[in-house]
């Protein structure tokens, strides 16, 4: 491992020096090595793309259709066979196009995988300082590096001032991770302190280092490559089109060859047969039912974004539905990413707490007196010495912070300090900086030397870690003065720091001195800092767990910090397991405490985040990855819906399924909501379309065994499935989540959305009604007028007229079956709100009939003709029949599942 040797060995096995390498050298290492740089992915086709749209299940399904007809318009022209198979041809076209546009835009707002590498760098060579492309530094050279840099290479570090490296990208850590020139007792290439990645950013301090590793070595380029390797899973939508279309093919197909084998044998001839089984095959594919599913995914994808949630890939809007595991960071996710001062204990004994969560949300200081003294009282005798404290404390920082501008750089922990400071109106101005004493992770604290304004004496400000502060410490300061430290004293502020660390707090201790010098300090108290959970978390979580979601914090930080805000939050946890607790199981015994445990992982690499998900879908789950750094990518590819964080890296959304725009767990929650209820929206838009296929079908099947005239022709066919179906249809997916959508256990994996269910609903319950109703129409309109059975010469206007009342004996049945289907489950007087576009659906239906039955242009085209007003009556009873037995149906279903009415 080339970070735990001497620097001397590494610069000789690299052939370089610390001024650098020669520019010939540079030229031919760049010809071996190559440039700096990630092997890009294959662009895309996007005609190659755009095709792949016409060739998936369902399309060809519509495109067989669409050649049926034209065959059955050869064979028998006249008929609106023609027109029908343009109007299917446009609808896939529309279909494809649209499907392909939102790709599209997702891929090229998503073109931006190299911007995270800086693309200069400053180096060294031949002892000059340069600035290059990054993607021209080889390894041996030195990189130079100063505050706010993001590194362009991995290397190993010869010189460094108290330099801090932001790691977040590649290990999930959100607080800087001070470098030194040892290794520490790192076991691989990322924990090693004296290297320096590609990718991070340096926040404080300055150093040189030389390059062992570019491109697709360093850590940066092992986990895009195994992002790379990661293959994306299909979604459920995609399997469920892909089911739909087998079984829908299958008995239109079936349909046709019984009833051509019907015909045949029945002496009808071979060429009346086989035309009546296209137009029977035609008649039960639902041409509008991609097209529905498609708009309908995309205005779900619409609502999602206006919660904060921009779904990439259309069908991964359901596959929220399904999700029965969330697993989800901490910092930023679970958390607000802004670490926040909760509570100081004062060396005299005063308590208190600040409200205020975040860097710029002010808060109301609580005090909690000292025995004898009332809150008060200790508020009046404690607020200067707090102000004092919190003083030294802020000066004693890097951290840069622009109240009005709401701005801050620096280290998390600092820039709490400086806020906090702020907030007791503790004045940062007229001190002058003399000295600092570093921060190490072997002296664990931090001192700063100042002056000041007008003063000749300096103060010496001191933070760290109270097993480093404390034993410099020789005295407490009290209400007035300082007093010496005793055995009491010590055991007291030992006692505060436990209390402090039980609560999850990051405790920093803080002391003093007048001049200079690191020792007889005056111990000032001690700072409690968290960062704190976001507003509705807990609420979230609650939520999920109603909803028979699992959630899992996979995080990089501490467990004890990971495990005490899994509690606030209300997390379930069984046990807590670290990256190398994870590496002594085996897949096996992984797998099983996957299934049965409720588990936090802390400390986590990516490939084990990788190894998390895979091991869960090995269980049948479906699983919601959260992730915001290169280090995420591969495990958010690999999730069945991978949710990148809206701050996280370009890598980590380019490998999502979903960007959270506000980073925030309680828009996933809202995402899942709507994912179920796409789901269920969806079932209702295949129950609708398929209902009124029984019409379409019913008429053709009854007119070829009785002595009727043919009740509905092609084109009118045609008029319901890509005209009055389509904006009810698009309505019903835009109908907002039902109040039982998250008391149900999630879609399951295997569930179905052309289940028994929507066969029993669609087909043989609201289909059978409706194709009743057609019947009922076009017989009872025929009879009424003097028909006799058997009479099939009948004048062109008479069989327009009664084929005009099958039709609207169709279309009449569906304006009722849009609102009984609104809820799956729930009755339709229970339904809160208007869906303002079920309402104009229905209102273009009424345009439609109006236009049908009286405007002559109109009838021309779609062969239909006036009827006279005293005959529709015949179009009123089975719509009011249909809305009371499904009303009556859904009753008991909800009785059946327990549900709440």
């Amino acid at each position: 491992m080339i970070f735990l040797q001497p620097i001397e060995k590494v610069f000789a096995d690299f052939k370089s020096a610390k001024t650098g390498l020669s520019h010939d050298e540079i030229q031919r290492r760049l010809n071996d090595f190559g440039p700096n740089q990630i092997a890009k992915t294959a662009k895309k086709d996007y005609r190659i793309e755009y095709l792949k749209e016409y060739v998936s299940f369902f399309p060809i399904l519509l495109e067989v259709a669409g050649l049926l007809a034209l065959v059955a318009d050869y064979f028998q022209p006249g008929e609106g066979n023609d027109i029908l198979a343009y109007a299917v041809f446009a609808a896939v076209f529309v279909n494809a196009t649209f499907t392909f546009w939102q790709k599209f835009k997702a891929d090229k707002a998503m073109e931006a995988l190299m911007k995270l590498v800086k693309s200069e760098a400053t180096v060294l060579r031949n002892g000059e300082t340069l600035s290059v492309d990054a993607t021209q530094i080889v390894p041996g050279d030195v990189l130079i590096l100063n505050e706010g840099d993001k590194v362009a290479a991995d290397a190993i570090l010869f010189e460094s001032n108290d330099l801090y490296l932001n790691l977040s990208v590649l290990n999930g850590e959100s607080t800087p991770s001070r470098r030194s020139l040892q290794a520490g007792d790192a076991k691989r290439e990322l924990d090693a302190k004296n290297m320096v990645f590609a990718g991070a950013a340096i926040t404080n301090g300055n150093g040189l280092a030389v390059v062992v590793a570019t491109g697709e070595a360093t850590e940066f380029g092992k986990i895009a490559r195994m992002t790379a390797e990661v293959g994306k899973t299909e979604t459920p939508i995609e399997r469920e089109i892909k089911h739909m279309t087998k079984i829908l093919t299958v008995l239109a197909f079936a349909a046709g060859v019984v009833f051509f084998l019907l015909g045949w044998f029945s002496d009808r001839g071979l060429l009346i047969s086989a035309i009546f089984a296209l137009s029977l095959i035609v008649a039960n594919v639902p041409e509008g039912l991609l097209p529905t599913i498609t708009l309908s995914l995309s205005l779900a994808s619409q609502r999602m974004a206006r919660r904060q949630a921009l779904i990439k890939n259309l069908n991964s809007v359901e596959t929220l539905g399904s999700a029965t595991v969330i697993c989800t960071d901490k910092t930023g996710t679970l958390t607000q990413n802004e670490m926040t001062v909760k509570s100081v204990w004062m060396a005299n004994g005063c308590a208190c707490s600040v409200g205020g969560n975040g860097y710029y949300e002010k808060g109301q200081w609580q005090f909690t007196g000292e025995p004898g003294r009332s809150p008060h009282e200790s508020r009046q005798t404690s607020m200067q010495p707090l102000q004092e404290m919190l003083q030294l404390a802020a000066i004693n920082t890097h951290a840069q912070v622009d109240f009005q501008a709401k701005t801050s750089f620096g280290d998390p922990t600092e820039i709490a300090l400086v806020v906090t400071a702020d907030k007791v109106q503790a004045s940062l101005e007229g001190w002058e900086k003399v000295q600092e004493y570093a921060f190490s992770s072997e002296r664990k604290m931090m001192s700063t030397l100042v002056k000041p304004k007008g003063e000749y004496q300096p103060v010496l400000a001191v933070k760290g870690a109270l097993e480093a502060v404390l034993p410099r410490c020789k005295y407490w300061q009290g209400d007035a003065d300082s007093k010496p430290l005793n055995a009491e004293k010590l055991a007291q502020i030992e006692q505060q720091n436990q209390k402090m660390a039980q609560q999850a707090y990051r405790v920093l201790a803080i002391a003093m001195k007048h001049g200079d010098g690191e020792e007889d300090l005056v111990f000032l108290g001690l700072i409690g800092l968290m960062d704190p959970p976001r507003n509705g978390v807990q609420e979230a979580i609650a939520q999920c767990y109603s909803a028979q979601i699992r959630v899992m914090m996979i995080t990089g930080d501490n467990p004890i910090t990971a495990a005490a805000i899994g509690k606030q939050i209300g997390l379930k946890v069984d046990a807590v397991l670290t990256g190398p607790d994870l590496d002594s199981l085996s897949d096996d015994v992984l797998r099983d405490k996957l299934k049965n445990q409720h588990l936090l992982f802390a400390r986590m690499a990516s490939a084990q985040k990788l190894r998390i998900a895979q091991l869960l879908q090995d269980n049948g789950e479906v699983v919601a990855m959260t992730g915001d750094g290169v280090n995420d990518s591969p495990a958010l590819k690999q999730a069945d819906i991978g949710i990148a964080m809206g701050s996280g890296t370009d890598v980590a959304k380019e490998s999502g399924d979903m960007i959270l725009l506000d980073d925030n767990f309680r828009s996933i929650v809202a995402a899942v909501e709507e994912g179920r209820t796409v789901y269920f929206n969806i079932k209702k838009i295949t129950t609708y379309i398929l209902s009124s296929n029984v019409p379409e079908i019913v008429p053709y099947v009854l007119s070829f065994f009785l002595k009727i005239p043919m009740p509905l022709s092609v084109i009118q066919i045609l008029l319901i499935d890509l005209g009055t179906d389509q904006l009810p249809g698009l309505g019903l997916g835009s109908e907002k989540p039902e109040k039982h959508i998250m008391q149900r256990p999630p879609v399951g994996k295997n569930e179905r959305i052309l289940d028994r269910e929507v066969f029993k609903r669609g087909y043989f319950m609201n289909g059978m009604f409706e194709g009743a109703a057609a019947m009922f129409a076009f017989l009872g309109f025929l009879y009424l007028t003097g028909w006799e059975y058997g009479n099939l010469d009948i004048s062109d206007e008479y069989h327009r007229q009664a084929m005009t009342m099958t039709l609207l004996g169709a279309i009449t049945c569906q304006m009722a079956n849009v609102f009984t289907l609104r809820s799956w489950e729930d009755s339709l007087w229970n339904m809160q709100g208007i869906n303002k576009m079920i309402w104009f659906g229905v209102g273009t239906e009424v345009v439609i009939v109006l236009l049908i039955l009286y405007a002559p242009p109109v009838q021309t085209v779609f062969n239909t003709a006036t009827v006279p007003l005293e005959y529709l009556w015949l179009l009123v009873p089975f719509p009011i029949l249909l809305l009371l037995n499904h009303e009556w149906y859904k009753k008991r279903q909800r009785e059946k599942l327990g549900l709440a009415h």
